[in-house]
């Protein structure tokens, strides 16, 4: 999933590893970012919020963004996805916009970002018609804070379909071998949010240290909250290319243990074990 930021941001994110931008300061004088950039990269495996997105395999990824002068902006993203985890999904779209500013040494991030899977639907999932008519794709507004070396950044779900379609009918009680007592409580989870906190170091020239803890609240439930945290390195090559290795791990995603796939291959996995990624990414 897309995580709107300043490029610098962006870019680290893509590789599955959270930064945070340098603040501009005025006596640096930098030149105007080009209006329009784009990025192209692939990872060993897509970790979103620390759930495996790509049943351990790799995902190549893409986006273009437009920066106006004023603060405004709008992007699309892309990734491959698992079918085994979203029913009759192969890929992922991220759309967002919102505006960004600063003041001084801090600056913020304000905007919109939807969450598509065309095609996919929870009553795909095998056997067919097990679970009524929901679509995964989310809508959120995130509210984003830079000051130097920390980020801070809120997201929200603004629609019934809360946590990509979490619900009574597919999430309640007894959805999740790995922990049967946990499930929905509600009918939905809208308001689901999600607070993280990145912090970013050059610790050698081109060479990036980074650090990530997360706390994604899934609403009207029980036992389906958890934490997200990530530790990685990156480095800046010539021609604008960018290597990564990052270890992500999670606290309380026992229900997503032996989780089994939608696609009724009888395949498992442990969706929020702790995973190494590798990355290599390219903006032009």
């Amino acid at each position: 999933m897309k995580t709107t930021t300043p490029k610098a941001l962006r870019l680290a994110l893509l590789l599955g590893l959270p930064a945070l931008a340098a603040p501009a300061f005025a006596e640096d004088a930098p030149a105007p970012a080009p209006a329009l950039t784009s990025n192209v990269g692939i990872v060993s495996e897509y970790v979103f919020r620390g759930i495996r997105q790509t049943w351990g395999n790799p995902a190549l990824q893409g986006g273009i963004d437009y920066a106006h002068e004023s603060g405004f902006y709008a992007g699309a993203w892309l990734s491959n996805t698992s079918g085994n985890l979203y029913a009759n999904a192969n890929i992922e779209v991220d759309l967002y916009g919102g505006y960004r500013g600063a003041v001084d040494d801090f600056s913020y991030d304000v905007g919109v970002l939807q969450f598509l899977f065309p095609g996919a639907n929870y009553d795909k999932i095998t056997p067919a018609g097990s679970y009524a008519s929901k679509r995964y794709n989310s809508t959120e507004l995130y509210l984003s804070g830079t000051w130097k070396w920390l980020n801070v950044k809120y997201s929200r779900a603004m629609t019934d379909v809360g946590y990509f379609g979490f619900n009574d009918n597919n999430a309640g009680f007894g959805a999740f071998p790995g922990k049967p007592g946990a499930g929905v409580t509600g009918s939905d989870t809208s308001g689901s949010w999600y607070i993280e906190a990145n912090v970013t170091y050059e610790f050698l020239p081109t060479w990036t240290g980074t650090l990530h803890a997360g706390r994604q609240t899934i609403t009207h439930s029980t036992g389906l909250s958890y934490s997200d945290y990530k530790a990685g390195v990156t480095k800046t090559m010539d021609g604008g290319w960018v290597l990564g290795l990052a270890y992500t791990t999670t606290v309380g995603t026992d229900y997503w243990k032996n989780y089994p796939s939608v696609a009724g291959n009888g395949t498992t996995k442990d969706m929020g074990a702790g995973t190494w990624i590798a990355s290599v990414n390219r903006t032009f």
